[in-house]
This record gives structure tokens, C-alpha cells and sequence, in this order.
């Protein structure tokens, strides 16, 4: 690998590290576009979709596995939250990692942009969280994670990017609660994507030790960060990430 493509991932890393611990991410709706469409206008090679899935499911492996130590020791983390849906979604990241492989690249980025588009107009629906303790329902937590995780194990995503709108939306949690457990459960997604594509052969170490190195030093910067910033600024920063992406590979 030359200096060029390794700069280049490394850079990449750090911005999708620093995103993920920011707003509960993991870094994926950055990375996955990114590593498609950046390297090629610095003079590196491109990759196809199935590398960028494969190098994408170990970057947000290593970030969500760094913001997760610093998020589970905040107040709003709830075992039982992370558990009942990060249980779902590792069976069904597993299931769509394998899936995957038996789709075209065309197919594989169209899913990525559908959801894409889902996580943003649920964005923008206003739901006021309820003051009185949340209660879960654990058997729609664990269905709907499976749902997150079939369409995120395909992209090799933690899913965060669909989590963050759907536990605001559909469990009324408030933002502070959505980030601090979000990463954890996209770390917990992104272990069944991660080891499968490793084992099929999508993830090149060359590449991915310097978009994990990047990631996993950011991450907790951008936590850190994160915690300080108005619900509005967080909502605001993952909706403009999303458009971003959703523009980039659409033209």
C-alpha cells in the first residue's frame, strides 16, 4: 500500500471515528460512500462495493467498540435496551452479511440509499419523550433490531444511523438516552457483519489497520465532545451526514 492510500484511510477513519462517537453513530453512513468515492481523487486505487462493505463493518466494529466502554458508564445506558435490540440486530447483521454476498453492487447501494432516506424523514418527525420511566417492549425491541440488522449486515453498518430515528420515533426515548445507547447497540450489530466478511475475504488488512486506527482514537474524542451539544445540534448533524451521503451516491 502506498503513502497516498494510506493517508487517505486513515483520514478517512478519524472523521468516521470522531462522527460516530459525536452522535452515537458508527460511522458508517460516512464511511461506506466515502471509501467508494474518495480514494480515487487522491490517485489511490477504488474499491468495489463488497470490499467497501467488508472494510466498513471493521471500521465500525473498532469505533463503536471504543465509544461503547466510555457510553455504558453514562446515566441514561440501559442494559436491557442494548441487550433485548442489539441481540436482534447481531442475528440479522449475520443473516444479511451472508445476503450479501449473493447480491449485485447495484442492489447493495440501493439498499444503502433507501435506508438512507427512511433514517432521514424519521428525522424529522417530532415526537416529545415521555418524563415517567421508559418501559421496553422487549419483543418488538429484539424484531425490530433484527429488521436494523438484515439491511445493516449487508452494507457491513452497525445500523446506528437507522437506530438513532427509530428509538426516537417508534420508542419516544430522548436524545441524550438514543446516543449514550445507540453506539453500544451498533457495536453489538456490527460483531456478526464483522467476522463474516472477514471470513469471506471483504476487509484487506493493509487498509482497514489505518481506518481503525483513526477510528478508535476519535471516537472517544468525539464522544466526549458529543455530550456537551444541544439534542437539536445532534439531530441536525446526523441529518446532514445522511443527505450527504444519500446525494453522493445517488450522482
Amino acid at each position: 500500500m502506498d503513502i497516498i492510500h494510506a493517508v487517505t484511510m486513515l483520514l478517512i477513519g478519524i472523521f468516521g471515528g470522531f462522527i460516530s462517537g459525536l452522535v452515537g453513530i458508527g460511522g458508517a453512513i460516512i464511511i461506506y460512500p466515502a471509501i467508494l468515492l474518495l480514494p480515487p481523487l487522491f490517485g489511490a486505487p477504488a474499491y468495489g462495493v463488497y470490499i467497501a462493505s467488508g472494510l466498513t463493518s471493521s471500521q465500525v466494529f473498532f469505533s463503536t467498540l471504543g465509544g461503547s466502554f466510555k457510553a455504558r458508564k453514562k446515566v441514561g445506558f440501559s442494559p436491557k435496551l442494548v441487550m433485548n435490540m442489539g441481540g436482534g440486530m447481531v442475528i440479522g447483521s449475520v443473516f444479511g452479511a451472508i445476503l450479501a454476498s449473493l447480491l449485485n453492487a447495484t442492489f447493495i447501494n440501493t439498499i444503502y440509499i433507501i435506508i438512507a432516506i427512511i433514517a432521514l424523514l424519521l428525522m424529522f418527525i417530532k415526537v416529545k419523550a415521555p418524563f415517567q420511566d421508559i418501559k421496553f417492549n422487549s419483543i418488538l425491541l429484539i424484531l425490530v433490531g433484527f429488521g436494523i440488522g438484515v439491511l445493516s449486515g449487508i452494507i457491513g453498518a452497525g445500523g446506528a444511523f437507522i437506530i438513532i430515528p427509530v428509538l426516537l420515533v417508534l420508542f419516544k426515548l430522548p436524545m441524550d438516552a438514543v446516543v449514550t445507547n445507540s453506539i453500544v447497540i451498533a457495536f453489538i450489530s456490527s460483531i456478526g457483519s464483522f467476522i463474516i466478511k472477514l471470513i469471506q475475504g471483504y476487509i484487506p488488512l493493509e487498509s482497514a489497520i489505518f481506518l481503525i486506527i483513526g477510528s478508535m482514537i476519535f471516537a472517544p474524542i468525539g464522544l466526549k465532545i458529543g455530550s456537551k451539544l444541544p439534542d437539536t445540534i445532534q439531530k441536525g448533524i446526523v441529518s446532514i451526514l445522511i443527505t450527504i451521503a444519500i446525494i453522493q451516491l445517488v450522482f
